[in-house]
């Protein structure tokens, strides 16, 4: 299979002190949470754990992920203010 990746939403549903889950909408209709390193995604974003929970991000994913590993979530991004993440 040939990742074709592209800038996604991604809502933040939990943060602990290593491991951040994230929803990811276009995956599994965002029933599936995805870890992600709570490091990464705070250094990305300039944002602290207590900004992280509940916030909507952008990152570059695989599109064609058939697992939540296959998603490769990577170049992290808070959205400019304005965009609001596709009802």
């Amino acid at each position: 299979m040939t990742a074709k990746y592209q800038r996604i939403w991604v809502r933040v549903v939990r943060v602990g002190p290593y491991t951040t889950h994230v929803a990811v909408p276009t995956y599994a209709a965002g029933q599936i949470l995805v870890p992600v390193a709570t490091l990464d995604l705070m250094s990305a974003t300039g944002m602290t754990r207590a900004q992280l929970t509940g916030a909507n991000l952008t990152a570059t994913a695989n599109a064609a992920a058939t697992t939540d590993t296959d998603l490769h979530l990577h170049d992290w991004q808070t959205p400019a203010p304005g965009d609001a993440p596709p009802r």
